[in-house]
């Protein structure tokens, strides 16, 4: 089981997925739901494992991205970066 996870191309989308997220996620409006419902039609071709590691990087790493504009510009990036505004500056 863990070779499955170990491989080169699910490192990578891993990577993939979590550089997309973070780049959607940091800009204000943009959120890791509409990154995910865009990417979707992508999947369909993927093998399920993969696919499924994809979105989930591209979630976990818009919830992360909306962190830094919360931090830096106090505007939250995604809807659950709120507190962070108050918090963050």
């Amino acid at each position: 089981m863990i070779d499955l996870f170990a491989s080169p191309i699910i490192l990578g989308l891993v990577l993939l997925g979590t550089t997309l997220g973070i780049t959607v996620g940091a800009i204000p409006g943009l959120t890791g739901t509409m990154l995910i419902a865009l990417s979707l039609p992508l999947t369909f071709s993927m093998e399920p494992v993969s696919g499924l590691v994809l979105l989930v990087a591209m979630y976990v790493g818009a919830v992360s991205g909306g962190l830094i504009s919360a931090t830096l510009l106090r505007m939250p990036g995604t809807p659950a970066a709120i507190m962070t505004t108050l918090d963050g500056f």
